[in-house]
């Protein structure tokens, strides 16, 4: 199931150096928390917008377009991809 906010002691997406509508995709052992970097009139120069926290539990599965990997740190590792789409695993 998806949640609206980032689970607790999330941040967004550390890079800022990224094309505009790109996706910044957090994982660790218990979430999945997906990120978009947008445009908007509060921010035109872009900024990272939540898009939804997946549970691990729930098994998504992650369909990502040029996605580019980041060395995992102490909790989980960053991808970046020009596209998403995710699917749960129902049973």
């Amino acid at each position: 199931m998806a949640a609206e906010s980032p689970p607790s002691g999330s941040a967004s997406p550390p890079r800022t150096d990224i094309q505009h509508e790109t996706f910044g995709i957090h994982v660790t052992d218990d979430y999945v928390t997906v990120w978009q970097y947008r445009i908007t009139m509060a921010a035109p120069e872009g900024e990272w917008q939540l898009v939804e926290t997946l549970d691990q539990d729930n098994a998504p599965r992650l369909s990502l377009d040029y996605a580019t990997v980041q060395a995992p740190d102490d909790d989980g590792y960053w991808i970046y991809s020009k596209s998403y789409d995710c699917a749960m695993d129902c049973e």
